[in-house]
């Protein structure tokens, strides 16, 4: 029998072959679908850990008490933070994290011998005492490590705060101390990477917010922690002190353990931390729900793909089988009038078509693997890898299963037939269950259909992801019948007017049996290949105009600068023509108040202009940089100021200053104390060496202040005191300010920072008259007159109003600043802020705040066109590179998650859809090839010209495949307009403006 089987497939090797192919794509199709699922998750969840706030993939847990009474009874704190660190890893239970531990004390610092508690103390910071394990090997010291138990380090910020340098000595006060703690400073370290998640798990160390109620002196967090050695801790504090376990989750925690499982584990976690006295926080349960509802869309979405497929597979492989019946009929009658038994009619016959199946099986399934696996990456987990092959075994067995199931089928007719009918070689008529069959398809896609449209919630519901691959097989089957009915229609018409070409043509596609379902599949495959191809190019186009909103620009480099001048400056000298780089500053710390400030002259090259920031980026940057008055530079290495100085209030408890305030290059404050003054008209002078080079400083204030006799804190002068300043020159003699430019009233102005002005400001003949105002309000106040250099309020653009605090004072808010604002343009949406937030200039924020202060958020913003090098050019210029983001990175990102994936593997087995299609019409062609011949044969022996034959014999195919294309494209824009997409691009609900 075998041998009947293998020559049956001999004799017919085109079919043959075309069902091993067919046989081949149901496999590979079905073996991917595991494998895609499996691995898109392991994909998914590194995305989403990678893409996670530190706070959303970290846990820490807390403990309290003196060192000696820790878990290591007598030992050393790093004893200590270790056996915590290790107890804490098993009570979590799990795999996937990276550990950092931390002791601490909270407290105030003060700078030399003055108490931080002392009222006349004046500076401080609330900087913890802190112990960070190996803290030293994360950031660049100047100086060295600390090492004994009087020894610390201080951050950068905090040194520049307090005026601390190595050498300089410390108090560090805790309610709980009897006494303050002397310290020394041995080294001022700066973070490698404040982003880090060695700096960022915990709070105790990078400070991220302002002071609370802090000076306006303060532009920047302060409190950074004072980083100590384990001595200081073993010396035996006299108060509790807490330690900490940071655990930060790696993408491998979420990769080796199912979302389930891991909050299985920290729920348990969390009761057993509290009964070792430890508190267990976290927010990893974000990060999970995220995971959790990627994996259900991907585990309902490809399943329901791969379904698809199968189907297309079975109901392609049913066709070709049929066909490949049709011209096996006379062989099965022979093989009946010769006395076959039923079961060895049914073995020769139906092993013509599981031959080339079980082969298509056994190729398909390493292609299925392959395939998946270069799309989506190799599984790691050697479990999930086992599980994967486990299911892909399963769903090939599935498929061949149902492919012989659809081959016996389209054999039972030929089989249960008798001899004369097998070997009258006539086709059997149409049954009335096959139009039963049709309508409940019908009925079947218009239920999928209404759910979709009235009865879907969440991500997908019952048939809702099979709507579109429903409708479409329903619309198919209506279409093929219409095709073949318009045919049938158009024989006689052909006829009575002359063109036979066209009748037989008619008659081929009218009277042809299983013609209408070759149609019906080739509109299907090609409705879903072009609904898919739509989809996945909608959601790409979404994902890229997302990428594009959040992100602003090519690429933009977190940066690293002492402030905003510093910033703007070094981008402006690598790029002076302004092609490449823009200078930027994104402030979220004010909440709906979000800020973004922008070297705005240089916007329309640089970033990447949508429609929903209003105009355009040309008009923008106008609106943003109005002409203002140019800025006052001093370049020489000594002033000289003259001035007339009147007490109407003899104070003689108090002494009076005269500060002048410039900004250097780098955005340093740099500033002449002159003084104290005495009455009546006098010339002082001040040496500000680093004015002394070309650009030189730009004067950024003149400012009246006042101290006690010992002269330890400045503050704004009280009233009673009146400068009149008549000219400032430079050690050269040339005049900086004339008296002429300070009479002119329209080129000063007060501060516009949100705190009353402390000056009254009066053009006199001989210069400018500074008088301190009368009324004091107690609270802080701007104790400086400033050279209008800039738009004062500050123009903006928003894209949505704010209601502001009082009628006609819209303020605007950034690091410790808050000034007015003047909303010159509405947008819908802006780059990097949503639909919430404010779109101003960096360099007149910079001069109207008058801060010398940095942001949250120091950006570079590159265009596509930037160098190579540029980078390496920022660090030469004093810039330090944190990170990079870039608009391809996050939109290829986005096409990590959930929906993208599922919508990918759809266009995937769509594009094989069309291939099973494509093999099917070979199937029919090569069935038809010899009794098509025949009949135009007979033809030809009739009279019928060659040309009309020819044309005959390729006719039919071609208007079959071109109605069939037509009919797809139709269908798959109606199903565009009415369904839509059943799966959302974005699983987090994100819409695009």
């Amino acid at each position: 029998m075998l041998t009947l089987v293998l020559a049956a497939l001999r004799a017919r090797r085109a079919q043959a072959l075309t069902l091993l192919l067919l046989s081949t794509l149901a496999a590979a199709g079905a073996a991917a679908s595991p494998w895609y699922v499996l691995a898109s998750t392991e994909r998914m969840a590194t995305r989403h850990v990678e893409s996670a706030s530190i706070q959303e993939r970290s846990l820490e847990t807390i403990g309290k008490g003196p060192v000696d009474g820790g878990s290591v009874k007598g030992g050393s704190v790093e004893a200590q933070l270790a056996a915590e660190a290790k107890q804490t890893q098993r009570i979590v239970g799990l795999s996937g994290f990276t550990t950092y531990t931390e002791a601490y004390l909270a407290g105030q610092v003060g700078a030399g011998g003055v108490q931080p508690t002392d009222p006349g103390a004046a500076r401080t910071s609330d900087s913890p005492l802190a112990l960070r394990t190996d803290a030293c090997s994360h950031a660049t010291i100047e100086g060295r490590c600390p090492g004994a138990a009087d020894e610390v380090m201080v951050s950068y910020r905090t040194a520049r705060w307090l005026r601390v340098k190595p050498g300089d000595a410390l108090t560090f006060a805790n309610s709980g101390l009897p006494r303050p703690i002397q310290l020394r400073v041995v080294g001022v370290y700066r973070p490698d990477d404040p982003n880090d998640p060695f700096w960022s798990s915990t709070d105790q160390l990078v400070a991220k917010s302002l002071p609370s109620s802090a000076a306006p002196e303060i532009t920047e967090p302060v409190d950074d922690a004072l980083l100590a050695a384990p001595a200081l801790f073993d010396k035996g504090l006299p108060v509790p002190i807490r330690t900490i376990v940071d655990m930060v989750a790696e993408p491998s925690l979420l990769v080796d353990h199912a979302p389930e499982e891991v909050r299985s584990r920290l729920s348990a976690a969390t009761v057993e931390a509290g009964n070792n006295r430890l508190t267990l926080n976290t927010q990893l349960g974000a990060t999970l729900d995220k995971v959790e509802r990627d994996r259900r869309l991907v585990s309902l979405g490809v399943p329901v793909g791969a379904f698809q497929l199968l189907v297309l597979c079975w109901f392609a492989l049913y066709l070709a089988v049929k066909y490949t019946g049709e011209e096996r009929r006379p062989d099965i009658g022979l093989v009946k009038l010769r006395g076959a038994t039923r079961a060895r009619s049914w073995t020769l016959v139906s092993g013509q078509s599981a031959l080339p199946m079980l082969a298509g099986a056994l190729l398909g399934l390493p292609i299925g693997y392959a395939a998946a696996t270069a799309v989506t990456g190799a599984i790691r987990n050697a479990s999930v890898n086992e599980q994967a092959a486990a299911l892909s075994g399963g769903a090939v067995a599935v498929a061949v299963l149902g492919a012989l199931l659809a081959a016996l089928l389209a054999e039972r007719r030929s089989l249960s037939s008798s001899v004369s009918e097998l070997l009258r070689q006539g086709s059997a008529r149409s049954r009335l269950w096959r139009d039963l069959f049709d309508l409940v398809l019908v009925a079947l896609a218009a239920a999928a259909v209404y759910q979709v449209k009235h009865r879907a919630s969440g991500d997908a519901a019952g048939l809702a992801l099979l709507a579109p691959g429903l409708a479409a097989l329903a619309f198919a089957l209506v279409a093929a019948r219409l095709i073949t009915f318009t045919a049938g229609r158009m024989v006689e018409g052909a006829l009575r007017h002359g063109r036979p070409a066209r009748a037989l043509s008619a008659i081929y596609l009218a009277r042809r049996p299983g013609v209408h379902r070759l149609a019906a599949l080739m509109i299907v495959t090609v409705a879903l290949l072009c609904t898919s191809a739509l989809t996945w190019n909608h959601g790409r186009n979404e994902g890229r105009a997302r990428a594009e909103l959040e992100v602003g620009t090519d690429r933009v480099l977190s940066v690293r600068a002492e402030n905003r001048l510093a910033l703007l400056n070094a981008v402006r000298a690598v790029d002076p023509r302004g092609e490449h780089a823009m200078a930027a500053v994104e402030s979220l710390r004010s909440g709906s108040d979000r800020v973004l400030l922008v070297d705005s002259p240089r916007l329309a090259k640089v970033a990447t202009w949508r429609p929903e920031y209003g105009p355009g980026a040309a008009e923008t940057a106008a609106l943003l940089h109005p002409d203002a008055p140019a800025p006052i530079y001093f370049t020489a290495g000594e002033l000289a100021l003259d001035f007339t100085n009147h007490y109407s209030v003899n104070d003689p408890s108090r002494v009076v200053y005269l500060d002048v305030v410039f900004a250097d290059p780098k955005g340093t404050r740099v500033g002449a104390r002159l003084g104290p003054l005495a009455e009546g008209r006098q010339t002082l002078r001040a040496a500000v060496p680093g004015c002394a080079n070309a650009p030189g400083c730009r004067l950024s204030s003149l400012q009246i202040m006042q101290s006690t006799l010992e002269q330890k804190v400045f503050f704004a002068a009280r009233p009673g005191v009146e400068v009149t300043v008549h000219a400032m020159t430079g050690d050269d003699g040339r005049p900086v300010l004339s008296k002429e430019m300070l009479a002119d009233r329209t080129r000063w102005r007060l501060g516009v920072n949100g705190n009353p002005p402390n000056l009254i400001v009066t053009p006199v003949a001989d210069g400018m008259r500074l008088m301190v105002a009368p009324i004091h309000s107690g609270g802080a106040v701007d104790p400086g007159v400033y050279p209008l250099d800039s738009p004062a309020p500050l123009t903006s653009v928003r894209a949505s109003k704010l209601q502001p605090r009082l009628v006609g004072d819209q303020r605007l808010r950034y690091g410790s600043i808050s000034i007015s604002e003047n909303v010159v343009g509405r947008a819908q949406w802006l780059p990097r802020l949503g639909d919430h937030g404010v779109l101003a200039d960096l360099e007149y924020a910079d001069r109207l705040g008058a801060d010398f202060g940095a942001g949250e958020s120091l950006q570079v913003w590159l265009n596509a066109s930037a160098p190579a090098d540029i980078t390496k050019l920022l660090q030469d210029h004093g810039l330090l590179v944190l990170g990079e983001e870039s608009i391809d990175g996050v939109a290829e990102r986005y096409a990590s998650f959930g929906p993208p994936l599922t919508v990918q593997f759809m266009l995937l087995s769509a594009v094989v859809g069309l291939a099973l299609a494509i093999g099917s019409a070979m199937v029919v062609a090569a069935v038809e090839r010899r009794p098509r011949a025949r009949e135009l044969g007979a033809l030809r022996a009739q009279g019928a010209p060659a040309r009309l034959v020819k044309r005959v014999s390729v006719e039919g195919y071609l208007v079959l495949a071109v109605a069939s294309l037509l009919f797809g494209l139709l269908l798959a824009a109606l199903i565009r307009a009415y369904i839509g997409d059943v799966l959302p691009y974005f699983g987090d609900g994100w819409s695009a403006p």
